[in-house]
């Protein structure tokens, strides 16, 4: 077999006199619809601005009398995929009948209504439905669609056009159906991209059954796109009439000086004095517009394509044919979910377009065959095959499979239930492959593998588990050092979307280290990593988290860095590097890259490769893949392609060097108690700002997978937009040299957080490590570099035994909030925070919410805790700033050490109350969930309540009963459902009640409304006891469930809300203002609301209703005039939804006069009377608070002026 070879260059004749077969001439032209369609768009964006919606249709005129017509296909003849059909159609009374022609298969009839939409042709160049979050869209799709209207003539169009640069005649053959004349008028528009050409009109005069063809001039004068909008009316009419007909056709000159670009750049990397000439020949041609433009064009494409192919220097080349996976998140849903089945596995020799695929294995039945790797001696090669199913159950699955290069010996070697993909050869003898053996499920969505690596013998047997990541790895390979290098997802407290980089392991499982990006927002997945021959680089494709296996292609240089733009090379321009959802591409998609060595080293391109690329927007087409060699400048040059299914996957037949060997993957025991030691040689680096010293212990926290729920989206495991459950190991003590050496527990996914000697968050480690049974690993630093260097000194940790970590009080049981933290609120809180808002600032009972308890949610305004759910936001993948995130800079925190009403918390208070904020507050301490979203209160079982709710607390509270943070009514009191407070609150004292509204509701204990919600909750509790949510199985059997908790006597009613101003105020509700605006409304008038919130319901303000005020939305402005004629401004106001945050403020001429501060929904309502003696304009804004305006409801309840009481202004 071949090994990589450099080939001398043979003469220029040879090189330049290849003629191109036709399967690649096709492929010219297939790729030229990409500039061609870009034009298109530019004309037709600036043609919608001049043209109303409902006038962007064609209208084709259909015979009245019921003969057939053909509807002219307005894309270039050139432009047209091989053996697309025509459509025709017919008048049949008052509807149109319409055939279509499809290249395959039998032909499709249908009937419509005139005037209706007809698609007449779908162009694989253009847009698609929304699939994934993605909406590709082509304008030039609406063109290839058009009504049918009644016409007293038959027109027929020499369709498609196969203009070319330079005159052109369209010849436009007309005949009179009808039993009168006709005077007809054409008129024909030219749109170019940048103006107009010249319009034509003429005339034609038809006798009843005469025919005449009438031919209108077209000149194109250079490369690029056109649009010609062909008019026929009745004698003068213009074309808006209601009785005239148009079609569109687009043009298109093949983009010569874009090829010859590609050439120069070609020979600029690989110089050829006999090729350079030719190209000067082409380019004196070009400009002198000599001869045949589109022989240019194909001679041109031919000297690119020879140049590229001869730097392919193997005779056999291994490829896939498959349809593209179909699935939302390529790294991922590929490895389990059902894909489009077809295909084989085939071999290409010689590598030419011409040459011929022979099939290796085509023959395991239905399936997708993918994951091709070639062992170093060329000899033989693994892949998988099988199929995935969208709802797993183990029936279809993916098994790995070894076969000789040339098809024979084909073995299985996995099998079972289980997805093993992605094999690949170790040089310690053994293979490696990801599979979804270890029964992760991805923690965002449901019926989601997530694959982690194993390892095995060559014969398959002796399956060990390499990677226990809690998410899931992705395209393994080798690096020539002999390490793995392979994809990870993980999103440990960070963005869920923007994290899946390379990292390296051991082939037994150990050292595994980021290798680029794990704290880079762009590329968002870095897939399909493969070391580049004789180079220090890895070439790459770079996607999106959302979308198939597309994007640009690039090489990552980790001497240049391990993070940011500086490692990265892009090879293939114009093509986006893209986000969470793959953005639009004009210049088509590129997958499965494979880097070649260069013909000459010395040259040092570095930057030739292998892969699939698209001509088209949408990615999943199932022919539009195909094989091709690129360079540096994105030029590409076909290497085969098959028209009826794409192909993947291209593998040189040859040779190469065997890796470094390693040691061996050792027999891993999986037991459980297995231990790695680890050692932080200094805590210190890279913590700016945290003075020696400061740091004295290290937590180990957990993240622990999610294993038993295979089924629904999104297990809830916080209100803090986490998704894992966490388990607190324990702390070891950090040295005064920042030095710690401890054990963890092995094949876990563990992280460490920096503490103060009050057990309080500095920094904490939003990722993860993972260490084999018995391995020793020592790091640096805190989110130092990976290129950094370890520091010339022993640690003072190191020379001492391991410590071992100290667990918390309740053990190294999975953290529950209703367990672990609700009984100290219980014990040192509820005495007081038991009512309502307006009497204590927050309420801390433990009464079960929809998804929580009322203490939990009430309290996380007060916390500061990192965000996994947001998608792409820099915030939330970079390392940030020591104090970031934590109990030691939470709001809670320092309202306790404040000191907070003679509250006294002992240390395990203060380390309880630590813990769970810093593990991110999170609630739940297992995945399993007996309640659909964890919810009580889902919208069937909230139907009861609502109607009790309409009939008497909508009015003060508003309708929609969101029953959450405005007053908790949709809770239950999980000890007694009398007790709840939806029960107590609107009862009247006499009756036992709380009597909290402003009106007694409940007067006694038998008002049908009451027992209406009483038996509900009853049911509700009843339910909850048989079948407990988990937060209740959490505290079962122990001290949190047995704790008596007894509240306090409520605090005296509230008055009643005054109807009118007591203060003789003027409301500015009942003023008219000089403007205003609100930054989002339901019917997008942009105006705020009087005397209703911004969604015109009540206006509300923590428990309270109020009658007058303003309510808007930010970023929102509101200015009333006031000639100088009040002296106080006075009124409440907070922010009306929940998660927004707003920030209000008040300006008198021009002047500041007064700054909420941020707010955020829901929680503070502030009450203010600013003087405004003499001003004459006040202006009322509210700010987004610097976060987006999602979700930023403000009112300004009882907003009003007020003049001088009188003897007010005395003595000024």
């Amino acid at each position: 077999m071949l090994s990589w070879l450099v080939v001398p260059l043979c003469a220029v004749t040879a090189r330049c006199s290849w003629s191109a077969p036709e399967v690649v001439r096709r492929d010219w032209y297939f790729r030229e619809t990409l500039p061609a369609i870009r034009d298109w768009e530019a004309i037709l964006a600036r043609w919608e601005g001049e043209t109303p919606k409902a006038e962007r249709t064609p209208v084709f005129p259909l015979p009245t009398n019921g003969q057939w017509a053909t509807w002219p296909n307005p894309i270039p003849l050139t432009l047209l995929p091989e053996g697309d059909g025509e459509t025709r159609m017919r008048l049949a009374g008052d509807k149109a009948e319409v055939v279509r022609m499809p290249p395959r298969g039998a032909k499709e009839q249908q009937t419509v209504a005139l005037g209706e939409a007809v698609v007449g042709y779908k162009h694989p160049g253009g847009g698609a439905k929304d699939q994934w979050y993605h909406a590709y869209s082509r304008k030039f799709d609406g063109l290839t669609s058009f009504r049918c209207q009644r016409a007293p003539f038959a027109l027929q169009l020499k369709a498609p056009l196969d203009f070319r640069l330079g005159a052109n005649e369209l010849p436009v053959a007309l005949r009179n159906v009808s039993a009168a004349p006709l005077a007809l008028t054409l008129r024909l528009r030219f749109l170019l991209r940048d103006g107009e050409g010249t319009a034509q009109e003429k005339s034609a005069d038809l006798a009843p059954g005469a025919e005449q063809t009438v031919s209108l001039p077209v000149r194109l004068d250079s490369p690029g796109g056109g649009l010609l909008l062909l008019t026929v009316s009745f004698g003068g009419q213009s074309g808006s009439a209601s009785d005239a007909w148009w079609l569109p056709l687009f043009t298109h000159v093949e983009d010569v000086p874009a090829v010859l670009t590609s050439v120069a750049q070609v020979l600029g990397d690989t110089p050829d004095a006999a090729a350079a000439k030719r190209l000067a020949e082409l380019r004196h041609r070009a400009e002198s517009r000599g001869g045949s433009w589109r022989a240019l064009f194909e001679e041109a494409s031919a000297l690119r394509d020879e140049l590229l192919l001869w730097r392919l220097h193997f005779d056999s080349l291994l490829f896939v044919k498959r349809k593209p996976f179909f699935s939302e998140q390529p790294f991922m849903d590929a490895h389990h979910l059902y894909n489009r089945p077809g295909g084989g596995l085939y071999r290409l020799s010689p590598v030419r377009p011409e040459g011929t695929a022979t099939p290796v294995v085509d023959s395991l039945g239905e399936g997708v065959y993918r994951d091709v790797c070639l062992h170093w001696d060329a000899g033989k090669l693994l892949f998988s095959f099988g199929n995935g199913n969208d709802n797993w159950d183990g029936k279809q699955s993916y098994h790995v499979y070894e076969v000789g290069v040339e098809g024979a010996g084909l073995r299985q070697l996995t099998s079972g239930p289980k997805n093993d993909c992605e094999p690949f050869y170790l040089p310690n003898g053994q293979l490696g492959f990801t599979s979804d053996r270890s029964e992760h499920f991805v923690m965002c969505g449901g019926d989601r593998h997530a694959p982690t690596l194993f390892a095995m013998d060559g014969d398959g047997s002796a399956v060990c588990q390499l990677s226990f990541n809690v998410f899931n790895d992705f395209n393994p390979t080798v690096l020539p050092d002999g390490r793995i290098l392979y994809g990870r997802w993980e999103y440990n407290e960070r963005s869920v979307t923007s994290l899946h980089d390379p990292f390296t392991m051991h082939p037994d499982g150990t050292q595994v280290a980021p290798y680029y990006g794990n704290a880079t927002i762009r590329p968002n997945v870095v897939m399909f990593p493969r070391p580049v021959p004789n180079s220090d680089k890895v070439m790459a494709l770079f996607t999106a988290h959302h979308g198939q296996t597309h994007g640009p292609i690039g090489l990552i240089d980790e001497t240049k860095g391990v993070d940011g733009d500086e490692p990265l090379t892009l090879l293939t321009p114009n093509i986006p590097v893209t986000g969470e959802k793959a953005l639009d591409s004009q210049y088509g998609w590129y997958s499965d890259p494979m880097p070649l060595p260069d013909a000459d080293p010395t040259e040092g391109t570095d930057a030739t490769y292998l892969c699939s690329f698209t001509p088209t927007v949408q990615p999943w087409l199932e022919r539009s893949w195909a094989l091709y060699v690129g360079d540096r400048h994105g030029n590409l040059a076909l290497v085969y392609r098959d028209p009826e299914i794409s192909c993947a996957e291209p593998v040189p037949l040859v040779s190469r060097p065997a890796p470094m060997p390693l040691p061996p993957a050792p027999t891993d025991t999986g037991a459980t108690d297995a231990e790695a030691t680890l050692l932080l040689m200094d805590v210190y680096r890279d913590l700016p700002g945290v003075a020696p010293g400061a740091v004295k212990l290290l937590r180990v926290l957990e993240d622990v997978p999610r294993k038993s729920v295979h089924t629904g989206g999104v297990v809830v495991t916080a209100a803090t937009s986490i998704y894992t459950i966490k388990r607190i190991l324990g702390t070891v003590p950090v040295a005064p040299d920042g030095s710690a050496n401890f054990v963890v527990p092995a094949n876990r996914n563990v992280y460490f957080e920096a503490l103060d000697e009050n057990h309080r968050e500095i920094q904490r480690m939003r990722s993860v490590v993972c260490l084999k049974p018995s391995e020793k690993r020592t790091c640096i630093g805190c989110h130092e570099s990976r290129m950094t260097a370890p520091p010339n000194a022993s640690s003072a940790a190191f020379r001492q035994a391991p410590s071992r970590p100290t667990p918390p009080p309740w053990g190294e049981e999975t953290l529950s909030f209703l367990r672990d933290v609700q009984p100290l609120l219980n014990a040192k809180c509820v005495s007081c925070h038991a009512y309502d808002r307006t009497a204590n600032g927050v309420i801390l009972t433990d009464d079960l919410t929809d998804q929580f308890t009322v203490s939990y949610q009430e309290l996380l305004p007060y916390l500061s805790t990192a965000n996994a759910m947001r998608w792409d936001n820099p915030d939330d993948v970079s390392a940030r700033p020591p104090y970031t995130y934590g109990s030691a800079v939470s709001r809670l925190t320092k309202l306790l050490e404040a000191g907070h009403h003679g509250v006294k918390l002992t240390d395990a208070d203060w380390q309880r109350l630590a813990i769970w904020i810093d593990a991110n507050a999170v609630y739940y301490d297992r995945y399993e969930s007996a309640y659909p979203n964890r919810r009580l209160f889902p919208d069937d079982a909230r139907k009861p309540f609502m109607a009790v709710y309409g009939r008497r607390c909508g009015r003060c509270h508003g309708q929609d009963g969101e029953g959450g943070y405005g007053t908790w009514w949709l809770s239950l009191n999980r000890r007694d459902a009398r007790l709840s407070r939806a029960l107590q609150a609107p009862l009247a004292r006499a009756a036992g009640g709380w009597e909290r509204c402003e009106e007694v509701v409940f007067t006694t204990t038998e008002d049908p409304d009451y027992q209406a919600l009483l038996t509900s909750l009853s049911a509700l509790r009843d339910q909850l006891a048989q079948t407990p949510r988990e937060d209740l199985l959490s505290i079962r059997g122990t001290d949190a469930e047995r704790q008596l908790v007894t509240l306090p006597p409520p605090p005296p009613r509230r008055p009643r809300t005054q109807t009118a101003a007591a203060d003789g105020g003027v409301y500015l509700s009942d003023l008219t203002w000089e403007s205003a605006r609100a930054g989002w409304t339901p019917n997008n008038d942009g105006l705020p609301r009087r005397d209703q919130d911004v969604e015109n319901h009540p206006l509300t303000l923590g428990a309270r209703g109020y009658r007058k005020g303003l309510g808007t939305h930010a970023p929102s402005e509101i200015v009333y005039r006031l000639d100088g004629d009040y002296a106080h401004f006075r009124v409440t106001l907070g922010a009306a939804e929940a998660n927004g945050t707003v920030t209000f403020q008040v300006f008198g001429d021009g002047k500041l006069l007064y700054d909420s501060g941020l707010m955020p929904g829901l929680r503070e309502v502030k009450t203010i009377d600013l003087p405004v003696t003499g001003v004459r304009s006040l202006r009322l804004v509210v700010t987004d608070a610097g976060d987006g305006y999602g979700a930023d409801m403000a009112n300004w309840a009882e907003a009003r002026v007020v003049k001088e009481a009188p003897g007010e202004g005395a003595g000024r």
